[in-house]
């Protein structure tokens, strides 16, 4: 095989022939665990696309050569290479633009509804099934959106829309994915979950960040983002980028706390209850000198949704 053959062969396959398991998918990007170095926070990036790995903790990153010999630093080139061949043909790799596509519609329908409905996902004790997940574009949906007043881009960004059934029930919402492979399901009528219920972790620009900005709930961090895009001059967000935390419910912030190590700032975007008190509370006990509340920007109103819809706070 030659060097540009070797070099187009999937990462993302050749991890998993490794024993390497990816902890999300986010914007098409694979997240892992470092395959160097022990951690809690995934900060080894794979793209599919663009076929190239990134550990941003370290600093370093390149292609499926650069990989292996960073995983194995005493091989000459001739052993790296001999290796790779070996593996390309016991296991079969393809090349990534095969395998992006090959897995594309497996990871659409298999994980959500074998994994899911396997795992006897239930409301009312009837069987939610699965039947698309697809770009965000239901004119229902958007009109939605839009009265919640978040931008619609940037709700397409980070969220997609889900068609599913219970019984001979047909239903469709914006769906929001969280970091073990369930959903958040939302649409005008309805607030539910389909599978685990549990943190979201968003990576903006498809990069980790020194600092991470958390939200109670979904439409706090799309008006968050919203705003940031708009560019308002309204003093409710942080100049630098951040990573975001969705904590879905305030009872996931025992799950988001080991998270949270990995940054120098955490802003705090909690609602201004006494519920969003606690959970700050609970976040300043462990990263004391780390912790900002945000909460004072919109003192007036319940949560940042609030504010650019104009409810103000009893």
């Amino acid at each position: 095989m030659t060097i540009d053959e070797i070099k187009s062969v999937s990462i993302v396959q050749f991890l998993e022939t490794e024993g390497y398991q990816y902890a999300y998918i986010h914007r098409g990007n694979y997240w892992y665990l470092s395959p160097f170095r022990a951690e809690s926070s995934p900060s080894f990036n794979v793209s599919p696309t663009k076929n190239l790995w990134n550990d941003f903790g370290a600093s370093s990153g390149g292609n499926i050569i650069n990989l292996v010999q960073k995983m194995h630093p005493s091989w000459n080139n001739h052993q790296v290479l001999t290796y790779l061949e070996q593996q390309i043909k016991s296991h079969n790799l393809q090349y990534a633009e095969d395998y992006e596509a090959m897995t594309k519609e497996q990871q659409r329908r298999n994980v959500w509804n074998q994994n899911h409905i396997a795992g006897n996902m239930k409301e009312s004790n009837n069987i939610t099934f699965i039947d698309r997940i697809c770009k965000l574009s239901h004119p229902n949906l958007k009109s939605y959106i839009s009265q919640r007043r978040v931008d619609f881009e940037v709700a397409q960004d980070f969220c997609k829309e889900i068609h599913y059934h219970i019984n001979d029930k047909h239903y469709y919402a914006i769906a929001f994915e969280n970091i073990d492979g369930g959903m958040e399901i939302r649409n005008k009528y309805s607030k539910r979950s389909i599978g685990k219920k549990t943190i979201s972790i968003i990576r903006t620009n498809g990069e980790s960040h020194s600092e991470c900005c958390i939200f109670e709930g979904l439409f706090d961090m799309l008006t968050y983002a919203s705003l940031k895009k708009w560019k308002m001059d309204i003093q409710l967000y942080v100049e630098c980028e951040c990573d975001y935390i969705v904590l879905n419910s305030i009872s996931n912030i025992k799950t988001a706390l080991p998270y949270l190590q990995n940054y120098n700032v955490i802003h705090c975007y909690l609602d201004n209850d006494a519920a969003g008190a606690a959970t700050i509370k609970k976040i300043k006990d462990e990263y004391l000198d780390k912790v900002i509340d945000e909460s004072i920007r919109y003192r007036n109103f319940k949560d940042l949704n609030d504010v650019i819809n104009g409810i103000v706070k009893e």
